[in-house]
C-alpha cells in the first residue's frame, strides 16, 4: 500500500422503497453526494498522529476486530499506520451513515491487507453488525438488507436527479427503530412501479413507487405533514417523495430543469413543513459504492467488488 490512501463512501436519503416483496423484506436505497471518509497513512518521522482504530466510531471498531480475527492481522501492522475519519453524514437520520463506515473500514482493511472479497463474502461481513444499505454497490440495487442473501442490480438512469431532503430535529436510533416498526408492510405495487420505472428509463415512475412505500409505512412512522409534502410535490411536478424507513428524513425527488426549488421551498415554509423540518439539503443523486485515492492518483476511482 502507499504511504496514504484516501476512501469516501455516500450517504442514502432514506430510500426509494423498502418492505416486503413476495414474502421478504428488501430495500432499494439511492445514493447521494454527502460523504464520509477514512485516510490511511504510514507513521513516520514527519506524521505521528495519534488516531488509532481505538479512535473510530464503535460498529467500525467491530468489523475491524471482526476482521482481524478471521484475517489473522497482526497488531503491529495496523499501528503502522494513522486511521483518520471525517464524519459528514448526519448520524441517526437514515441517511447510511453506519453503511458507509463499515463500508470504509471493510475496503481500507481489504487494501491493507491484500485480501480479494467477492461481494457476497463483503455483504456477510457488513451484515454480521448491522443490517445494510444497497449504497455498497455502484448502480441501483434490490437488496435484501438483514443477511444480504440476495440482491438484483437495476442499472442507472438519467436524467440528472436532485433531492431536497428534510430533516427532522434530534437523533434516532434507527436500529431500535427497526426493532419496534411491527408488521413490514407489502410493497409490491411499489415494486412493479419500480422494474417499470428502471426499465423504460422512467423517473416518474421511481418518484410514484417511492411515494407509495413512504405511504404504506406512515401508520406506523406517522412522518409529520407527508400529505402535503406528498401534494405540493405533486403540484411542482417533482417525481415523486421518499422517506427514511428507518430514521427521520423526507426526500423530494426532482429534475433541476423542470422545478424552480426557490418556489418550491417557498410553499413547503407557506405549509408550515420547515416548521416540523427544520434541517435541510440540497443534495444529487450519484453512483454509490465507496471510492478510493492513493497518494499517487488524481481523484477519487470506484473500488469493485467482484459479483462471485
Amino acid at each position: 500500500m502507499n504511504k496514504r490512501l484516501s476512501l469516501r463512501m455516500p450517504a442514502s436519503c432514506g430510500e426509494l422503497i423498502q418492505g416486503k416483496i413476495n414474502g421478504q423484506e428488501k430495500l432499494l436505497s439511492y445514493p447521494v453526494n454527502l460523504y464520509n471518509y477514512l485516510t490511511i497513512e504510514k507513521r513516520g518521522e514527519h506524521n505521528n498522529k495519534k488516531s488509532k482504530i481505538c479512535d473510530l466510531p464503535l460498529k467500525m471498531q467491530s468489523l475491524f476486530k471482526l476482521l482481524a480475527q478471521e484475517w489473522n492481522i497482526q497488531d503491529g501492522l495496523v499501528e503502522k499506520y494513522c486511521w483518520h475519519h471525517q464524519q459528514n453524514i448526519p448520524v441517526g437520520k437514515g441517511l447510511a451513515s453506519s453503511t458507509a463506515d463499515l463500508m470504509l473500514i471493510l475496503t481500507a482493511t481489504t487494501l491493507l491487507t491484500g485480501k480479494k472479497l467477492t461481494l457476497p463474502r463483503a455483504l456477510e461481513y457488513l451484515t454480521a453488525i448491522e443490517p445494510t444499505d444497497s449504497t455498497i454497490f455502484t448502480e441501483f440495487a434490490l437488496l435484501e438488507q438483514n443477511k444480504g442473501s440476495s440482491w438484483r442490480i437495476m442499472g442507472e438512469i438519467q436524467p440528472e436527479v436532485k433531492v431536497l431532503a428534510l430533516g427532522q430535529a434530534g437523533r434516532y436510533d434507527t436500529m431500535e427503530q427497526r426493532n419496534f416498526r411491527g408488521e413490514i408492510p407489502d410493497v409490491s405495487t411499489s415494486w412493479q412501479l419500480c422494474e417499470r420505472g428502471f426499465r423504460e428509463k422512467n423517473w416518474y415512475d421511481l418518484g410514484k413507487a417511492a411515494t407509495l412505500s413512504a405511504l404504506a409505512w406512515q401508520d406506523k412512522l406517522h412522518y409529520p405533514k407527508l400529505q402535503s409534502i406528498i401534494n405540493i410535490s405533486e403540484e411542482f411536478s417533482c417525481f415523486g417523495v421518499n422517506i427514511a424507513h428507518s430514521g427521520n428524513v423526507i426526500g423530494i425527488l426532482y429534475e433541476p430543469e423542470v422545478v424552480n426549488l426557490k418556489k418550491l421551498r417557498q410553499e413547503l415554509a407557506a405549509a408550515a413543513v420547515f416548521a416540523h423540518y427544520p434541517l435541510t439539503w440540497n443534495l444529487s443523486i450519484v453512483s454509490g459504492g465507496v471510492e478510493v485515492k492513493s497518494a499517487l492518483s488524481n481523484g477519487f476511482k470506484k473500488y469493485r467488488y467482484k459479483t462471485s
